[in-house]
């Protein structure tokens, strides 16, 4: 089927942000040369701004406060089942820092627990969910030409509608919740603090973790 070709460009929307992210952070953090300041308020402010952007959806906001500035794929996706995985998966994230800001060799760190929606755990189904639908579609079509193409393979038009079906069933009942521990470094450079994610966080904007 069709379907499972478009599924899977679907999924990658969040996906393609952790490799873009992770080499950008790891190439520019390794040239920092941080300056210690007596107080790690302004640290902590900036570690904030980036988590409450983040959970606000707006990568454009989060990744001025990376050092390096790296592209974590800013916008909305375009299409109707894309939005709906990313409507739910920004909707989902929250986030608590999970003690004060630490010194470390580079600067400060400050630790959190991050709370976002299983994206693999309601997207598992999807597939056999839409060809479910569409059989039942099918059976139940007394002109078939409403159903398949030429090349008797189902009609876009419907494929798309199933997948949103598909995706929205699975949203209502097999959504679930994670919670992950994450690390923020900060660094000072160029008269400002600048946030450094780890690994974990990375892979959790990606929607990967």
């Amino acid at each position: 089927m069709k379907g499972s070709k478009i599924l899977s460009a679907v999924f990658g929307v969040l996906g393609i942000l952790l490799m873009v992210a992770t080499a950008a952070v790891s190439i520019a953090s390794r040239n920092a040369q941080p300056r210690m300041l007596e107080s790690p308020e302004a640290a902590s402010t900036q570690a904030q701004h980036m988590m409450d952007a983040l959970c606000a959806g707006d990568y454009e906001a989060a990744q001025s406060c990376i050092y390096g500035q790296p592209d974590l794929g800013a916008g909305e996706p375009e299409d109707a089942v894309s939005k709906l995985l990313w409507d739910a998966f920004t909707d989902s994230l929250s986030y608590e820092f999970t003690g004060l800001c630490r010194v470390t060799d580079t600067g400060f760190a400050r630790d959190a627990s991050v709370t976002y929606l299983d994206v693999s755990g309601v997207t598992a189904a999807v597939p056999q969910r839409a060809k479910a639908l569409l059989e039942a579609k099918a059976a139940a079509a007394e002109d078939k030409t409403e159903i398949y193409n030429e090349d008797n393979s189902y009609r876009n038009e419907l494929v798309d509608q199933a997948l949103n079906d598909a995706v929205t069933q699975a949203l209502s009942e097999d959504a679930q919740t994670v919670t992950r521990d994450v690390t923020l470094g900060l660094i000072y450079q160029d008269g400002a603090w600048w946030v450094v994610p780890d690994q974990a966080l990375l892979k959790i904007i990606s929607g990967v973790a």
